[in-house]
């Protein structure tokens, strides 16, 4: 079941933007003057899985197979050029269904270390479930935390979701209040209420 976000007040005009939130609009005869409030930093945690580079169990896209090196930071910096500031920081880089409690127990240090409250990490789509209900057991309760991944690569291939899932994920940060979430497909879920639909390659 997808998590409700919360709502702009009726007559705000929207009150979201890509590069921030929109804290006010203001009316009169000749113009209107909208207020942005610059976004928090975004804390990218990398952890592998197909978001970063080619899962064999998906070789039937024409049998391309990349390099398994990751491309996120060279999506955002070369592609995007985003107007908010981010770091990257590579927690391990493994299929997800390779993941053990060790791995997650090092994600959870760099979660806690991290001075930043808004956190999105990319992950393999299989086990992300596991590791988000891992990490609500233990989560620093002021954290926003999104999980997100993507069914085919980031680079390489035309028609990936992995830029939206990314984009949609880091772009929901403003919406949430702190917790631990999966975004996948357009929708933002609960670690409890969410699974990985195999037959479609869809998060339900």
């Amino acid at each position: 079941m997808p998590v409700a976000l919360s709502r702009p007040k009726p007559g705000d005009h929207g009150s979201r933007v890509a590069e921030g939130k929109v804290e006010s609009l203001r009316n009169n005869d000749d113009s209107a003057t909208i207020v942005l409030m610059t976004r928090s930093h975004v804390h990218i945690i990398k952890t592998g899985g197909t978001i970063e580079f080619h899962d064999p169990a998906y070789e039937d896209m024409n049998n391309i197979l990349l390099k398994l090196d990751s491309s996120i930071d060279s999506y955002l910096s070369k592609l995007i050029q985003p107007h908010f500031t981010y770091s990257i920081e590579q927690a391990f880089s493994k299929d997800s269904r390779d993941i053990t409690e060790e791995d997650r127990q090092k994600l959870l240090a760099a979660i806690a270390s991290s001075p930043h409250k808004n956190i999105v990490i990319t992950h393999g789509t299989f086990t992300m479930r596991n590791t988000a209900e891992f990490i609500e057991k233990q989560l620093p309760k002021d954290k926003k935390i999104i999980i997100t991944g993507a069914m085919i690569p980031i680079t390489g291939f035309a028609s990936s979701d992995a830029g939206f899932n990314l984009g949609y994920a880091i772009g929901l940060l403003d919406s949430l209040e702190p917790g631990v979430y999966l975004s996948m497909n357009g929708g933002v879920f609960s670690s409890s209420e969410v699974r990985k639909n195999t037959d479609i390659f869809r998060f339900e």
